[in-house]
């Protein structure tokens, strides 16, 4: 029986103290959550956490995939992208759907710098546009904000490997933190630092460049996957992308995976689109596909539509170690004397010539 507080179990006979509901999930992309037993009256708010999972990428590759390159020094990245989620949070409570977060429209700017030949700096600010879901006061708890800010990061790419110097494929390493800094409102934050490290490898084959990422991400516990749940959680994620070369138009396609163990099972993105280039250093780029999972910002579809401008300065001559030998170039002033070759023999030549006309008639 459903009350205005929450559900009751019906074998319960307290009435001052009633202990939130167990939420399951309703389908794949659902959240099946369990809200901390606290009394109807105290529970005024969702637990704030981090909502969003996707990764923005701000330098090379894709904007979801890294590739294992770095930029040239002195060469700068700049890409704002938006993007739409379809129920990335919903809640169930036995017949009773609530579709905490029905809808939801960010954007992202982020940014990234080459510093050295195998060092890149970045950064990146996730802001909630719009967010909108079915109101949660039957069950006791405040709506969530409709805009703020997101968790914003700042990270280092270092580079290990590059094809630039005839390796067989790029490397790299990303090492970032998550700010908590965002609204919690809106599902922007965690309660403490996020701090990820992730391998990013790339090459190309053919006309076909694949890549591949594999990481952890260390946060907060997810406040909605046990009741009281507090401490940290170490969260691994896996990428795999290919991406078609060429100057053009390109194709894209990628899929992201998080595994953790406050998760009931692993949260699975898959995303495909393409870009194309604008004017020189621009280009547009659309990603959309569907989620898989239960995991809290798993959504069942997302859409993504960006920008993203790239300059960079050409490769700096490399110096030699070594100075190069002074050449001089000399002519003969004579030609030396021919001496026939004795193995040679001379034979006579007869050339085949016209008949001379003959000669005019006398008058």
């Amino acid at each position: 029986m459903m009350s205005a507080g929450g559900a009751r179990p019906a074998r319960s006979g307290h009435s001052a103290i009633m202990p939130m509901p167990k939420f399951l999930t309703a389908h794949g992309a659902a959240a099946a959550v369990l809200l901390s037993a606290l009394p109807v009256w105290a529970q005024s708010a969702l637990p704030g956490f981090e909502l969003e999972h996707l990764e923005i990428n701000p330098g090379r590759g894709t904007a979801v995939m890294r590739n294992g390159e770095l930029l040239v020094p002195g060469g700068m990245s700049l890409g704002l992208v938006g993007q739409y989620q379809q129920l990335p949070l919903v809640l169930l409570n036995g017949e009773r759907r609530l579709e905490a977060v029905r809808n939801r429209a960010s954007s992202i700017l982020a940014g990234s710098y080459g510093v050295l030949p195998w060092l890149e700096v970045g950064a990146q600010v996730p802001v909630v546009l719009w967010q909108q879901g079915d109101d949660p006061g039957p069950l006791g708890l405040t709506p969530l904000a409709s805009q703020g800010l997101g968790t914003p990061e700042v990270q280092a790419r270092l580079g290990l490997l590059s094809r630039r110097d005839e390796h067989p494929v790029d490397l790299s390493v990303d090492l970032g933190v998550g700010l908590p800094i965002g609204s919690a409102a809106v599902l922007g934050r965690d309660s403490g630092l996020r701090v990820r490290a992730l391998a990013a490898m790339g090459t190309q084959v053919g006309f076909l460049k694949p890549t591949l990422e594999a990481g952890v991400l260390l946060r907060s516990r997810n406040p909605l996957s046990a009741p009281g749940a507090s401490g940290q959680a170490l969260e691994m994620r896996l990428g795999a992308g290919v991406t078609t070369a060429g100057q053009g138009l390109r194709g894209e396609l990628a899929v992201k995976a998080a595994f953790a163990a406050d998760m009931d099972q692993p949260a699975v993105e898959l995303l495909g689109g393409g870009r194309i280039p604008l004017s020189e250093g621009l280009e547009l780029h659309a990603l959309a596909g569907p989620g898989l999972g239960r995991s809290p910002g798993t959504p069942i579809a997302r859409v993504l539509l960006g920008v993203t401008f790239r300059q960079e300065p050409p490769p700096r001559m490399e110096v030699l170690p070594e100075p190069v030998p002074q050449l001089r170039l000399e002519e003969f002033q004579t030609r030396p004397e021919y001496v026939p070759d004795s193995r040679v023999e001379p034979v006579p030549t007869r050339e085949l010539l016209p008949p001379e006309p003959a000669p005019p008639s006398p008058p």
